[in-house]
Formats: structure tokens, C-alpha cells, sequence
């Protein structure tokens, strides 16, 4: 868990063969024929990374460590995340980075605010290529935001008065968002995993207000509309909204781990993490699940608003850490083991995988696209892109 060791310390190839996976197989399991449509091999190439970085290599690349995008338009992509700082020796540095090109050339932003330190941004949401904002946390651990009006050149900070940390940031509109955050589990001073509460506003930003306490870590939040979405987190839970956010209830993901005592043979005893979770309608959505006990992974995929949920792809061997469909077909998602990212154009029922060509494996973080042919991920030592042979 990244965000929880950096959350601590604040600072801290040639083409593969295609392969193709059936839902219970690990990345690395069985061949089978490949779907016909939208097969042509594709790779993924590191679009960007640091000009400080040309003097590390190898694992010491993690050391810039890009968390979070936010994709406006197939020109317009925002990417948070934090670095060594340039002008501190041994510290480090909260970073923005914008293309307006489609990635062809990059801008990078180290935050600098007046009167206060951002060692390390979780996550980052536009609405428009104006409006957007980054969470994450100050030097002394407190919830910090950051709100822009003018694409990043300048950003307005202020301090969230909830004892968690952000770790993810939804926008709807320039008036209307949703935070979640973490905290360690009872007892522990570290980690994630322990209650929170789901965070809203109504002025942009300007205020926000507790909606809902809920006894996980939230991970990740997504909304359709106004008063539509989710939100996903620790012990492998996934709660929805129908009211925007004043009361959030439970669904049933199958691999939950609940209040009574846990088999020990239970999907709930592997203490899955909920890191991803995507909807392309009320009705269709897909979840990224990593066990915290296990070294497995589950990718969830509902056809019903999350009224029920099913384990479309069972992964052994690492979790499935973040998924983004364009369709109710095609999709795309990565797992803990960081040389392949796998595609589906069957709606995960099997997978071809496309190589990361990069100076090391490396684990992704988070998705970002508009659309099949405009599909970005972000994680250590770069800001990946995918391109068709």
C-alpha cells in the first residue's frame, strides 16, 4: 500500500506474445483464442518523466511517484502525485503536471503555497481545463486542498478540519464534489483501513461538510450525476448513493469482510481493498479489488447499479489495483505485477495483455482516458501512454 507508506514518512521489452485470460486464471495463467475486434497489439510507453529523474534509475525511479489524473479532454490531462524537492535537500514536494497537446509536451508544477508545505497530492479532479482541484496533506498530516480557476497556475490552498487524510477527490460540476479519505485501523498509528467520513460540497470547494461516516477507508469515489455514485474502500466494501451523498448503503461485493467472525476460507478473510471503482451508466460499473492477506485480486463488475455485484476476473498472485472501460466491453486494467497491462473487449470474461516498456516493473496507480484511442495510466517514475503497434 503506497499511500500508506508514503502517508507515514511523507517522502516517502521487446513485445510480449498476446495472452489471453479466462476469469479465474492469474495474469500469467492459460492461453486461448483472442477476441477478434480491437485485438491489434498495443504497448504502453512512458510519455513523460522528471528531467530530475535523468540521474536515477532503476528502482530509485519510484521516488517520483504520480498518483493521480485527471482527463478533461483527448488535450487536456492534469497528473498529481509528489517528488524530491528541488530546493529542499532529503524533502519532498507535492507536483502538478498539465499537458494541453495530448501528451506531447508536459508542464511541471512543484506546489508552492504561502505559509505551508505539501510533501505529498493523493488525487486530482478537473471539470473543465480552468477548474480543478488536488488533496493530499501537509507537512504535519493535516487534510490540505488545493483549488485552481486558471488551469493550474495558480492554487488556492486550505486546511480540512476531518482527521484523515484525502485519498480521492470527485467533482461533478464547478460547484458540487465529493472527498474521501483514510485513516489508520483502531489501535495502529499507521496504515489505512480504519473509519471515515465521506466529505461533500456544495460553493466549489469553499466549505466541506461531513455526509457520512462510513467504518472503512474510502479509496475511491465516482458519481454519474448529482445524485448517483460510489464509493470504495477497505475491507472490501462498496457503499452507494442515491440522494448525493446524504446517506450512502452497503452492496454486496462477495468479497466483503464484515463485523462477525471472518471464515477463515472466506473471500472476507483476504481483507480485500476496493482501490478502483468506474461506472459508464446508473446501471453498469466495474470495481478493482487487492486482498491485503493474500497475494490475490478480484476484478467486480455489475450490470445492475451495484444491486449485486459479480467477480468477473479472479486474479492469483497480485491484486487488481485500478480498472477504466469505455464500453460495457472494452476496458482496461493492471494488477500488482507491474510488466503487463491487460485489455478485454468482452467485458473482462478474458484478457489480452500489453507490455510496459519502462527500465523497470513498476506498480500503476490510477487510469485516466477519453476514450479507446486516448488512454493514460500514472504510478512510479512516469506518466505511462498506450500506443497501437
Amino acid at each position: 500500500m503506497e499511500f500508506a507508506r508514503r502517508a507515514a514518512v511523507l517522502v516517502a521489452v521487446s513485445l510480449a506474445a498476446l495472452l489471453t485470460l479466462n476469469c479465474t486464471s492469474s495474469p500469467t495463467g492459460n492461453r486461448q483464442s483472442q477476441p477478434e475486434a480491437n485485438t491489434r497489439p498495443a504497448k504502453w510507453v512512458a510519455q513523460y518523466r522528471s528531467p530530475a529523474s535523468a540521474k536515477y534509475s532503476g528502482t530509485t525511479l519510484a521516488a517520483f511517484f504520480y498518483s493521480g489524473i485527471s482527463v478533461v479532454s483527448p488535450e487536456v490531462v492534469f497528473v498529481c502525485g509528489d517528488m524530491p524537492d528541488p530546493k529542499i535537500e532529503d524533502e519532498r514536494v507535492g507536483v502538478v503536471l498539465k499537458t494541453t497537446d495530448g501528451g506531447a509536451h508536459w508542464m511541471e508544477t512543484p506546489i508552492a503555497v504561502p505559509k505551508m508545505q505539501v510533501p505529498t497530492l493523493n488525487s486530482i479532479h478537473f471539470v473543465s481545463p480552468d477548474v480543478g482541484w488536488a488533496v493530499g496533506a501537509d507537512s504535519g498530516q493535516v487534510a490540505v486542498v488545493l483549488k485552481t480557476t486558471d488551469g493550474g497556475a495558480r492554487w488556492t490552498p486550505s486546511r480540512i478540519n476531518h482527521k484523515q487524510i484525502p485519498t480521492t477527490v470527485f467533482f461533478l460540476d464547478s460547484e458540487t464534489g465529493w472527498m474521501g479519505g483514510a485513516t489508520p485501523p483502531p489501535g495502529e498509528e499507521e496504515g489505512i483501513g480504519g473509519p471515515s467520513a465521506i466529505l461533500g460540497t456544495t460553493d466549489g470547494g469553499a466549505t466541506w461538510t461531513s455526509q457520512y461516516n462510513v467504518p472503512i477507508s474510502v479509496s475511491d469515489i465516482f458519481f454519474v450525476d448529482k445524485m448517483t455514485g460510489w464509493a470504495s474502500g477497505s475491507k472490501g466494501a462498496i457503499y452507494a448513493t442515491t440522494d448525493g451523498g446524504l446517506t450512502w448503503n452497503t452492496q454486496r461485493t462477495e468479497i466483503e469482510a464484515g463485523d462477525a467472525p471472518i471464515d477463515p476460507s472466506s473471500e472476507g478473510a483476504k481483507q480485500f481493498v476496493i482501490r478502483g471503482v468506474q461506472f459508464l451508466d446508473k446501471d453498469h460499473g466495474f470495481a478493482a479489488a487487492t486482498a491485503t492477506e493474500e497475494d490475490a485480486g478480484r476484478m467486480l463488475a455489475t450490470s445492475n447499479g451495484g444491486a449485486s455485484w459479480r467477480r468477473q476476473w479472479m486474479v492469483s498472485g497480485g491484486g487488481v489495483r485500478d480498472v477504466f472501460f469505455v464500453s460495457i466491453s472494452e476496458g482496461w486494467a493492471f494488477t500488482d505485477e507491474g510488466q503487463y497491462v491487460y485489455h478485454t473487449v468482452d467485458g473482462g470474461k478474458s484478457w489480452l495483455s500489453e507490455p510496459k516498456v519502462f527500465d523497470q516493473d513498476v506498480t500503476l496507480s490510477r487510469f485516466g482516458g477519453a476514450g479507446a484511442d486516448r488512454i493514460w495510466a500514472v504510478g512510479p517514475g512516469a506518466i505511462f501512454y498506450r500506443v497501437r503497434e
